[in-house]
């Protein structure tokens, strides 16, 4: 079962989560599809817009000992992560139209299927430490809206001012 948070976050509350991400090292950014089953790591995101490349993308934990899983996407000129099999949280980004933020939020399976025992396997230890590392922080930086939503001060920020967090 996938660890699910869904997060609203201004861009000063997602500056905040990639540098405490940083800090905690062995992390890239990388892109939601590549050209090729080489992913480039991404250095700064664009300006979040409809096109959904501004908006996904794996952090990618390189400690833990296990590959970067990709596979070519059937019918399309791209590649995609295996998130399953990979070592990555996948990461949406929160996008804001007119006074309406819409969510965004972090995913990561914690287990993956063992290919020499033909059956599940728990992710190493380190990349468990470094995800629950960061549902940490952010469950304790972050205001609880639900169950599993949360908002960045940023966001709340936004909310007080006016705007409207979608689905809350």
């Amino acid at each position: 079962m996938p660890k699910l948070l869904v997060l609203y976050m201004s861009r000063e509350d997602e500056d905040q989560f990639l540098e405490y991400a940083r800090s905690l090292g062995n992390l890239l950014i990388l892109p939601a599809t590549s050209p090729s089953s080489v992913f480039a790591p991404v250095g700064s995101f664009p300006e979040p817009s409809q096109d959904e490349s501004t908006r996904r993308f794996w952090l990618q934990y390189t400690g833990a000992g296990m590959p970067l899983v990709t596979e070519q996407v059937p019918e399309k000129e791209y590649y995609a992560v295996d998130g399953f099999q990979s070592p990555v949280i996948e990461f949406w980004r929160s996008w804001t139209v007119s006074q309406i933020m819409l969510p965004g939020g972090i995913q990561a399976d914690m287990t993956y299927i063992d290919s020499d025992k033909h059956d599940l396997a728990k992710k190493p230890a380190e990349f468990r430490r470094w995800f629950e590392s960061i549902d940490g922080w952010l469950r304790k930086n972050y205001r609880r809206l639900g169950i599993y939503i949360f908002a960045g001060p940023g966001a709340q920020r936004f909310r007080e001012e006016g705007g409207i967090l979608q689905g809350r």
